[in-house]
């Protein structure tokens, strides 16, 4: 990820208010060395639903990945508001509604346990209670307990209700009881003939055969007023695929050459003739190209051999943006191939320029920062830093994300850190760069 301005970086500012969650990993992700965030994979931290338009990040990402089919997907993003978990009645909490929840965020509360739920059940059950009460509710609100017989039944002292049936099966499963707290009613026949059952925290619908949970976080976010408008995707923040939760594979290890004992010494050869030089017979001063490269092979390794050289230069580096995969060439051979990010192209600004280019400056490490349509951005410590043009494209080292193969710069080639710090010591300045679509 890249962009123009003084040099290209990412922008901070996020679509919410109160990005907590991510910020302080974001920060101390960057304030490791270059080395060190090449050694570690790490998933991504904030991710994109496009189903809704929002972003899930942090722990309230991760309860989203175990429980998306209760939750729903996000509605809202993150905004700071009072909402009683505190001892303080003034302080205020990290909310996100979802289709079917509200989350808060306790950063006191002991770890497992600062991802809470609001009572979006019992307020809805309450409305409910209020405005449109039915016979058949009524009748589901009186205490009840599960008889001696009952097998499929399980029953609460605290609320006085039971919980039965293909309701009981949806809420034992994979932990769910904790997302949605106790049974407030029976389950009783709504008007449209589904059933229906109040929680705590959620309310479950039984139609067809089929246990779903109630949009209460939809209902609740358009009761309060809240912006549920859809946001536009940061530009580092990739689009939700449980695919970037997997670990890349562990390269294949180096074989170790066997050991074998050094050979007596032998008599010194007699001294070599000196090869009498004609005029136009002197060595090549440069490279030997019979030496030859080392092949580097990574997790990212495309696999082919590419589109080939295009500038019959004996070192070219070529990046394709229909398969966002680079190839590095020495003497027609690849030397490395890699996947890799180009710009989004969402604005000119930030389309990767088709063309031949050549390497013109190299920074080992450097902070980059620029303004993308009116807005600014930041990032620090962007590794193996070599432009190919004075638009500020570059080809450089990407710690920040992980989701190459896709475009996510603002212009630039983002490279896997260890494939740009391999390029940055073999290519030199004036190596050959070409673009192709």
């Amino acid at each position: 990820m890249t962009g123009r301005g003084t040099h290209p970086s990412r922008p901070t500012r996020w679509p919410g208010p109160l990005p907590l969650l991510s910020l302080v990993l974001v920060l101390v992700g960057a304030a490791l060395p270059a080395t060190a965030r090449a050694e570690h994979w790490a998933p991504p931290r904030t991710v994109y639903l496009p189903s809704t338009g929002h972003t899930a990040d942090g722990l309230f990402l991760e309860a989203w990945r175990d429980h998306s089919g209760i939750f729903g997907d996000p509605i809202t993003e993150e905004f700071l508001v009072k909402t009683g978990y505190a001892a303080d009645a003034e302080s205020e909490q990290t909310v996100q509604y979802y289709q079917n929840t509200a989350l808060v965020y306790l950063p006191d509360a002991a770890a497992g346990a600062r991802v809470q739920v609001l009572d979006l059940g019992r307020q809805a059950y309450e409305a409910t209670r209020t405005e449109r009460p039915s016979r058949a509710l009524q009748a589901a609100a009186r205490r009840t307990a599960c008889g001696p017989s009952a097998s499929d039944c399980v029953g609460f002292a605290e609320t006085g209700h039971t919980v039965r049936g293909a309701f009981r099966a949806f809420w034992r499963e994979a932990d769910q009881e904790r997302w949605l707290g106790l049974p407030l009613t029976e389950a009783y026949r709504a008007a449209d003939g589904s059933w229906l059952q109040y929680f705590e925290n959620g309310a479950l619908r039984l139609q067809g055969g089929v246990v779903a949970p109630l949009p209460l976080g939809t209902a609740a976010a358009a009761r309060l007023g809240l912006a549920t408008e859809r946001v536009e995707r940061p530009h580092e923040v990739p689009m939700y695929d449980e695919a970037l939760f997997v670990a890349p594979p562990e390269p294949e290890p180096v074989a170790q050459p066997e050991l074998v004992p050094a050979p007596s010494p032998a008599p010194d050869p007699a001294p070599a003739q000196e090869p009498v030089l004609t005029p136009g017979s002197e060595p090549d001063s440069g490279d030997d190209p019979t030496l030859g490269t080392e092949l580097l092979v990574t997790p990212w390794s495309v696999g082919s051999y590419g589109p080939g050289p295009q500038q019959g230069a004996y070192q070219e580096i070529v990046v394709s943006l229909s398969q966002q995969a680079m190839w590095a060439y020495e003497g027609g051979e690849v030397v490395v191939s890699s996947l890799v990010s180009t710009g989004t192209a969402e604005v000119v600004e930030t389309t990767t320029p088709i063309g031949r280019w050549s390497i013109l400056t190299k920074y080992e490490i450097q902070d980059m920062q620029g303004t993308i349509s009116n807005e600014d951005y930041f990032v620090p410590d962007v590794p193996d830093v070599m432009y190919f043009d004075d638009l500020g494209n570059a080809l450089h080292g990407t710690y920040w994300h992980t989701n190459f193969g896709t475009p996510m710069s603002h212009g630039c080639v983002n490279l896997p850190l260890e494939v740009a710090a391999w390029l940055y010591d073999w290519a030199p300045i004036g190596t050959a760069v070409t673009v192709i679509p």
